[in-house]
């Protein structure tokens, strides 16, 4: 159905968005993978059709898009998707203030252990700005995201809602 492909489609554009090179500074690197595991988040609030095992895929593929190590982004995204699905009900509510307000220790906790697996990967402290600026970057994205999500999700219910005229009333 369209409400499981819209969502799919634009966070497969997502991480197709992370291999292109876009001349971004070397403190801004996880912006884009950072965009993704949002929009996984803001998917499972607005209740789409989107299993977890789907974000995990979108995760691996970014891991594999970006040369990054296996398993690193698809567990961020895991963990997105499970978080978005706590965090349903303040959608549902259509209490938008809130959800930003819960992405914020959401996206801050993804940041921290971002870093902490980085560093353990690397077996060395490394650099932590460039998690600070992702996180940062991605709350401030997070209400235009919400806005065209929506916008999208409101698309593929529209399609989704198309009369059936072969079918006998």
């Amino acid at each position: 159905t369209m409400n499981a492909i819209v969502p799919a489609l634009s966070v497969l554009l997502a991480v197709l968005l992370t291999t292109l090179p876009l001349g971004l500074p070397a403190d801004a690197t996880f912006i884009l993978p950072f965009l993704m595991v949002t929009m996984v988040f803001v998917w499972r609030a607005l209740r789409a059709e989107m299993p977890a095992y789907a974000a995990m895929v979108f995760g691996l593929l970014t891991d594999i898009t970006t040369g990054g190590p296996l398993g690193y982004w698809g567990l961020m995204a895991l963990l997105a998707a499970s978080a978005g699905a706590l965090a349903r009900p303040l959608a549902v509510q259509r209490n938008f203030y809130l959800l930003w307000l819960a992405w914020l220790p959401c996206i801050t906790l993804l940041a921290t252990l971002g870093w902490l697996l980085g560093s353990l990967y690397f077996f060395r402290w490394i650099d932590h700005w460039p998690f600070v600026i992702a996180a940062s970057a991605s709350f401030a994205l997070f209400p235009a995201l919400l806005y065209w999500l929506r916008k999208l999700r409101s698309v593929g219910k529209l399609s989704r809602s198309a009369p059936n005229y072969g079918a006998p009333a």
